[in-house]
């Protein structure tokens, strides 16, 4: 069944990239081939949504393509872990792949092309029973990528954010070639399961390059940089593609190291739990104060990778001290917010490819009401952004709740350095849910329900589509499930990680539809009886209001909204969205690096001369924030870039002797690594 999916998504490829070469004239085939390449994708996910739930209940499937005795067997595997990330994202794939049914994703057959390559690339990294067909799956995710957030080329940014992607989807498969390479040489087989059979220094290099190569794709800080103009850049229908099912791999990634290698050193785990907190808040910071809306939810989606990141660096924690209980709790800390951000990001995409597609505009500052006009997109962006924002009745509520449970365990490890990175990592995150109910109050307190100064016509054609309105619903109802029916959720996820964990994430469930975090009577909670006690105190309070108030209570009055205390403020006067967000322009300042400038914004136009009268100019302040990464990090190394590009150009001489001489080298220098390894 694993093979059959992955050929379904091939072959969806295959359909959508011919439909043009074929006969590029007939519109109506073009529609046909498009409508056909998404139907197969959907079919493809709903497969391998099958193959790993099978994998859960103990059913797993092996399929050997290539046995090299030396190496090893070539060929795909589905143990319960891989069954667990199988479940969750082809399950968020089916619905995203749903949208592009809609009239815009049926006009474009190559999209539907690229994006049932990017569910192959994921299919393939996922099921890998072997370091070669690991990397295999890893290039075509990186071109995939490439594919789909270049679709739109001749739009301003697609082509920079497209190699941007690529460039750092390369430079993950050569952190994972390396560290793969490094410890394929060590154990002698290219079995995944066998790379971690001889600990060492080696051992530890390799663990170090697997980890990095893995938290490129994933947009952990500092090689975030990336994944907020992609996100922005791809196509409507394949953003929530990427963001909720791609990056996906990246965590199985992780998850699978800790699984083959065991205990890392305690500087490795020091480092990620630091980079976990430096990501979230960094990534929330930015979200919260930016103005478009795709560019909040991409780089919400750095502060996510932070949050996952934080559990399993606990994880990390538990195997580095030989704690089972502090690995269970931190990986399934992880795999919740996991669930929590596939199923939000590619709900809160869908519905701005919708707002996109109906108001013709992302500009938050523009943006007011969205509920009212678009009704479906808004139950979308609110359910979305609530889901995100932690609030309960949400499985974020679960997810972070449990991942600040995990981070709280710090006391239990007797290593100072990790304790004190434990703490620090505990405070970032714990910050950043802070900060991330105010980004995403300003979503849907402005932008789905203000008040609009000046109505935009809205087009619904895409908020009709019933495959819109169709992975709408299943996505909000994951949302709100999750955290519903929360016990059941571990129990799947505590037979995912049983290869890593043991049976010791079962101590999660406190009986009654009560979690706990693992560890017995420390904390309990149950988001099961909040979808009982929080409605119910809603009811009872609006009982109590109608018996004491008596006809008051449906007497209808209408009054003036209140604006402001200061007579003289106009009844439109409000926050807009840029006002909203200042405050943490003016708090995280540091973080942000907050420019405050006086410009001139234009010339009067009567003034002579080149240079206006101080009178006549109109002056404003101009607000900029910058990713601190990237002016401190980065734009340092581009000149040292540019001059190594210049001097790798000069060995273009086209002499074919120089190039036999290249090659001579670098066979010698894979013979003394490998002689040196051995």
């Amino acid at each position: 069944m694993t093979v059959l999916g992955l050929l379904l998504f091939l072959a969806a490829g295959a359909v959508g990239w011919l439909a043009l070469r074929v006969d590029s004239d007939a519109r109506r085939w073009s529609r046909i081939a498009a409508a056909t390449s998404w139907t197969l994708s959907v079919l493809a996910s709903l497969l391998l949504v099958v193959v790993g739930a099978r994998a859960l209940a103990g059913t797993g499937e092996s399929t050997t393509l290539e046995s090299s005795p030396p190496l090893g067997a070539i060929g795909l595997h589905v143990d319960s872990l891989t069954g667990l990330f199988l479940v969750i994202t082809f399950g968020v794939a089916v619905p995203a792949f749903l949208v592009g049914l809609t009239r815009g994703g049926a006009s474009r057959p190559r999209l539907g092309s690229a994006a049932a390559l990017v569910g192959l690339a994921v299919g393939l990294v996922l099921t890998a029973n072997d370091l070669f067909t690991l990397l295999a799956g890893w290039e075509l995710l990186g071109f995939s990528f490439y594919l789909a957030v270049g679709y739109d080329r001749r739009r301003a940014g697609r082509g920079r954010a497209a190699v941007l992607a690529a460039g750092f989807s390369k430079t993950s498969g050569a952190l994972l070639l390396l560290g793969g390479g490094v410890l394929a040489a060590q154990s002698g087989s290219i079995a995944l399961s066998e790379l971690g059979r001889h600990p060492g220094a080696w051992t530890a290099l390799g663990y170090t390059l697997l980890l990095a190569g893995f938290a490129v794709k994933v947009g952990l800080v500092p090689a975030h940089v990336w994944l907020p103009p992609s996100y922005s850049a791809a196509p409507g229908p394949v953003r929530a593609l990427l963001a909720g099912m791609a990056v996906n791999a990246g965590f199985y990634g992780l998850w699978r190291t800790l699984d083959v290698l065991g205990a890392p050193p305690t500087w490795l785990t020091c480092a990620v739990l630091l980079l976990a907190g430096v990501s979230a808040i960094l990534g929330i910071a930015h979200a919260a104060v930016h103005a478009d809306l795709r560019g909040l939810i991409a780089w919400s989606s750095v502060e996510n990778a932070g949050v996952i990141g934080a559990g399993f660096a606990v994880a990390l924690v538990g195997e580095t001290i030989g704690s089972k209980q502090l690995v269970a709790v931190g990986l399934l800390a992880g795999t919740l917010q996991v669930i929590t951000h596939a199923a939000a990001k590619s709900l809160l995409f869908i519905s701005a490819n919708a707002v996109e597609v109906g108001l013709g505009t992302t500009d938050l500052d523009q943006l007011r009401g969205v509920a009212r006009t678009l009704p479906f997109t808004g139950v979308g962006l609110v359910v979305g952004g609530l889901t995100l924002a932690g609030m309960p009745l949400t499985a974020g509520f679960a997810s972070e709740w449990m991942t600040l449970e995990a981070l709280m365990q710090q006391f239990r490890v007797g290593q100072l350095p990790l304790q004190l990175c434990m703490a620090v990592c505990g405070i970032l995150v714990a910050l950043t849910i802070g900060v991330s109910g105010i980004a995403f109050v300003r979503l849907v307190g402005l932008t789905a329900f203000g008040k609009p100064a000046n109505p935009r016509p809205a087009h619904r054609e895409a908020e009709r589509s019933w495959t819109h309105r169709a992975a709408t619903g299943l996505l909000a109802a994951a949302c709100l499930g999750v955290a519903a029916v929360a016990p059941l959720v571990v129990v799947m996820i505590a037979a995912g990680i049983r290869p890593i964990a043991g049976t010791t994430t079962n101590g999660a469930l406190a009986g009654g539809w009560v979690l706990q975090p693992v560890f017995a009577d420390f904390s309990a909670l149950s988001p099961t009886l909040l979808w009982i006690v929080i409605p119910a105190y809603v009811v009872i309070t609006i009982v109590v209001a109608i018996v004491f108030s008596g006809r008051r209570f449906w007497r209808v009055r209408r009054t003036p909204a209140w604006t402001s205390g200061s007579e003289g403020a106009p009844g439109r006067t409000g926050y807009t969205s840029y006002g909203f967000a200042n405050p943490i322009r003016k708090v995280l300042a540091a973080l942000l690096m907050t420019r405050h400038e006086l410009r001139e914004l234009s010339p009067d136009a009567g003034s002579s001369g080149g240079r206006p009268a101080a009178a006549s100019a109109r002056l404003g302040y101009v607000v900029d924030v910058t990713d601190v990464v990237q002016r401190y990090l980065y734009r340092p190394l581009l000149p040292a870039v540019r001059a190594v590009v210049a001097a790798a150009r000069k060995l273009q001489s086209g002499r074919l002797d120089a190039y036999m001489a290249y090659m001579l080298i670098a066979l010698l220098a894979v013979i003394v690594v490998v002689t040196a390894l051995a």
